[in-house]
């Protein structure tokens, strides 16, 4: 099941904890304050020996087909994003079928109390077993339908040597202060150990673990308890943190937005290209005007194995090649987005210096400069743009008539429909 079969969970979600009942902690959420968002990308870098890590902050990753996709598209770091439960496949090698199902360690609200682990869910199945479905013992995988529960082969081959992983699921399920579900809000936290939900998809109401026993299948908690939770489970203080994914499909209001964005410095922005669901660059500009640094996040989503190769790839910028470094270079908005991620073309320096804003590619492209007012610059073929804000910004001037922020794109020429996408750089005081 993708996140297109979500629509309607508000209406069909696990059972609802009453308005008001606070969920029991079963573990302290200790949370340290973090600088703000990096409002000048790329500072420091040396281009000349700057290490480029594909990855992707948004990927799923069910079989070794989906692992193949990966690999053969040259992503050196793995943060699978998968559901049922939001748990971290990492290291992927510990993967076996129905692992979660029967090594489920972490926290689930039930019937609106947080609750922690371990689950024994062959146990907890047991006194409705009688009224499952006998014909989805016949679905595939049939590991996957087949009660009891047992545990199977390994699901990965080894990984090729030099592939880094760091953990991350896909949470969902989310509650607002009103009780209410926070409509489809769909986060990914890359370099964090969090686990929320279980396996049990409710719209397959397979195992009838929601409406027989009052598990939710998702996180079921308020949004800033759970965003703090995923910080919390951060493996580096100084890298990684939270994204928000596919604003497009999400359709969220807009000052929601900016509420996930203000709640941490290290809610770290949005995802503006995603596999089959659109481009989300008019959020991302809309936000980036109210003068907030948002950084952009370009994933596959479901769709790695895209024939077209178009879905979204993060090109991480870093001066080594370790987890550490590449979770880091996510914290600083050292990377850059690309559509293709094939090598059509490179940035090869992207610069920012008070109010003048550089890109380099490594082939001949057409460029552009975006801020607050639109394209102010178009370069049709070249190796390089350079664009200077004229005049001064005066903090009075309404933010809709000014600059506000500038970030640039490279399109390739030769075909292929490659497309580079810059950081943004914030040409205002934080407000």
């Amino acid at each position: 099941m993708n996140r297109r079969e979500f629509v309607m969970i508000g209406a069909a979600g696990a059972v609802a904890p009453k308005v008001g009942v606070a969920a029991a902690r079963t573990e302290e959420i200790v949370k340290h304050d973090a600088p703000p968002r990096n409002r000048r990308p790329y500072a420091g870098l040396d281009w000349q020996k700057v290490q480029r890590v594909k990855t992707t902050s948004h990927g799923h990753c069910m079989d070794q087909k989906f692992m193949d996709a990966y690999l053969g598209r040259g992503f050196g770091l793995l943060t699978l994003s998968n559901y049922y439960p939001s748990a971290p496949w990492w290291p992927a090698a510990k993967m076996t079928e129905n692992y979660y199902r029967l090594h489920h360690e972490h926290a689930v609200m039930v019937n609106g109390i947080r609750k922690g682990g371990p689950f024994d869910w062959n146990k907890i199945i047991e006194p409705w077993k009688h009224t499952l479905d006998p014909a989805a013992a016949a679905k595939k995988p049939a590991w996957a339908a087949k009660y009891p529960f047992v545990e199977g082969k390994k699901i990965f081959k080894p990984l090729p040597p030099g592939v880094l992983e760091a953990p991350n699921a896909e949470h969902h399920s989310f509650r607002l202060e009103n009780g209410k579900w926070a409509g489809n809000l769909h986060i990914c936290s890359p370099g964090s150990t969090f686990a929320s939900g279980t396996f049990d998809q409710w719209q397959k109401r397979r195992f009838q673990t929601g409406v027989r026993g009052g598990y939710n299948f998702g996180s079921g908690e308020l949004w800033s308890t759970a965003i703090d939770r995923m910080i919390a489970g951060l493996i580096y203080p100084d890298g990684g943190g939270v994204t928000i994914n596919h604003p497009v499909w999400s359709s969220y209001d807009r000052m929601f937005l900016l509420k996930l964005l203000d709640h941490d410095p290290r809610v770290l922005g949005m995802e503006v290209i995603e596999g089959g669901a659109g481009n989300g660059e008019t959020y991302w500009d809309w936000v980036l005007a109210t003068g907030r640094q948002c950084f952009g996040f370009f994933v596959p989503d479901h769709s790695i194995r895209r024939k077209d190769g178009s879905f979204g790839v993060n090109v991480l910028l870093t001066p080594e090649r370790s987890v550490q470094a590449c979770l880091k270079a996510y914290r600083d908005g050292n990377f850059y987005g690309a559509k293709r991620g094939l090598r059509e073309l490179n940035f090869t320096r992207i610069s920012f210096h008070e109010t003048t804003v550089e890109a380099e590619t490594d082939k001949p492209a057409r460029f552009e400069v975006i801020t607050g007012l639109g394209v102010v610059k178009t370069v049709k073929k070249a190796t390089g743009v350079k664009w200077t804000m004229g005049g001064v910004y005066s903090s009075s001037a309404p933010r809709n008539k000014a600059h506000v922020f500038a970030r640039i794109k490279a399109y390739a020429l030769d075909g292929s429909g490659e497309e580079l996408f810059s950081q943004p750089y914030m040409l205002v005081p934080e407000p």
